[in-house]
């Protein structure tokens, strides 16, 4: 992809939620009086047969023989409605370490009645759904996370984190935002979960809001400080939507963290530099990192470097990156720039060595090149050569007009010389 100033707090967005957010989310707002009669119901307990077959399998499962577990209890049959809802579940537990098909299927029938206790029906639910969401039914489990919800009557943060997971594997990005926000809100503040503010980044960033986006960014790298992708991918977004001083500022933060490391990074810092109208950093950002082998010295990277280095007035500098440059493919045009360089930085016969480079390469535009070698060699009083170059010059209609301009200054300074042309 191609400075940050006040930062949207997480607080704030969430104050907006309130109290009726936390409760309309579910599929129907959990019935107190209802919970209440599920808690206090009499518990049950199973029959002599089911119990003695579920105590011989839990034996045989804190063994760690879990098959064996599982063939105790698989024939076991009772009419007691009670009886077989709990030997599902039990069953049900012991296959979700083996086979989550089957494990789904047991904790269904476990569950249907709706006779076990409170605790247990919670729990069954709320592993029925887990499973569902590890086995990609996602429709299924986003429903029975619900179904736990009204239930129990309880808002958890990784309940809500997990249907906005469900819905982001099933790419309904815009109903991934409301569970995750109420995971957000239900979360401990003391040991926040970057989960759903990611799950958020990532759905606002499919539905291509990258507005939405950045807000979740500026919330990110407050609460997450230490984290060097929320720092990165603000400095991107930024960049992308052509926020360039907040770019370079939340760049500039994570590079001082010390939390750059790829050669991307630094690219993108250059260029942020050279768009804030920093040359000199967008070089010798590029130049360190070069030095170092991060970055590719490449064609590409020494004339980026070179071209800062010349708006930094850096002329050495400019000149022996674009001369790095030109040898890399005897580019005519990198040695015109080169040679360019040069005479800014008034090293006058290093520059014609670095234009007649040019016009041996075969540069396509002669005129400019020719246009150089007049100030270069004027400037060492070689007015011979000077007024040689003029003539070149003037045989390119663009530049005629310029060399016709030198051609009298040469001719004056040539006779006070007493210099014959």
């Amino acid at each position: 992809m191609k400075k940050m100033t006040t930062l949207t707090s997480a607080l704030i967005v969430l104050a907006s939620f309130g109290a009726a957010t936390l409760s309309s989310y579910a599929v129907a707002a959990p019935d107190p009086k209802k919970i209440e009669e599920r808690k206090n119901r009499k518990s049950s307990a199973v029959g002599e047969k089911v119990g003695k077959a579920i105590g011989k399998a839990y034996e045989l499962y804190g063994a760690e023989k879990l098959n064996e577990a599982i063939a105790v209890l698989s024939d076991v049959e009772s009419s007691n409605e009670f009886d077989m809802a709990y030997l599902n579940r039990f069953l049900g537990n012991m296959w979700a370490a083996k086979d989550e098909k089957k494990a789904i299927n047991y904790l269904r029938q476990a569950i249907k009645p709706d006779v076990l206790s409170f605790t247990d029906q919670a729990a069954a639910l709320r592993l029925l759904a887990d499973l569902l969401l590890s086995d990609k039914q996602y429709n299924e489990a986003i429903k029975t996370y619900n179904q736990w919800l009204d239930f129990t009557g309880e808002k958890e943060a990784n309940v809500y984190l997990r249907i906005a997971s469900a819905y982001m594997e099933m790419k309904q990005y815009q109903k991934v935002i409301e569970p995750a926000d109420m995971a957000i809100a239900l979360q401990d503040k003391a040991k926040p979960n970057a989960g759903p503010y990611t799950l958020k980044f990532s759905a606002y960033f499919e539905m291509k809001n990258n507005k939405k986006a950045i807000e979740v960014l500026e919330t990110t790298v407050k609460i997450f400080p230490s984290e060097k992708r929320w720092w990165t991918y603000l400095a991107q977004f930024y960049s992308i939507e052509e926020q360039y001083d907040k770019a370079l500022v939340t760049l500039e933060v994570a590079a001082m963290q010390g939390m750059l490391d790829s050669a991307n990074e630094y690219k993108l810092l250059a260029q942020l530099y050279s768009n804030a109208n920093i040359p000199y950093k967008a070089g010798t950002t590029l130049e360190k990192h070069i030095k170092s082998g991060l970055i590719k010295k490449d064609k590409t990277m020494l004339n980026s470097m070179a071209s800062s280095f010349q708006a930094a007035r850096e002329m050495d500098k400019a000149a022996q990156y674009y001369g790095e440059s030109a040898q890399l493919d005897n580019d005519g045009d990198a040695y015109r720039r080169q040679g360019s360089s040069l005479i800014l930085a008034e090293k006058y016969s290093a520059a014609v060595v670095a234009l007649n480079k040019a016009l041996e390469a075969g540069v396509q535009a002669k005129g400019p090149v020719y246009l150089a070698l007049v100030e270069a060699y004027f400037y060492q009083n070689k007015f011979k050569d000077a007024y040689q170059a003029v003539q070149k010059a003037k045989a390119d209609p663009k530049y005629a007009r310029q060399a016709a301009s030198w051609e009298s200054y040469i001719k004056e300074r040539a006779s006070k010389n007493n210099v014959t042309l």
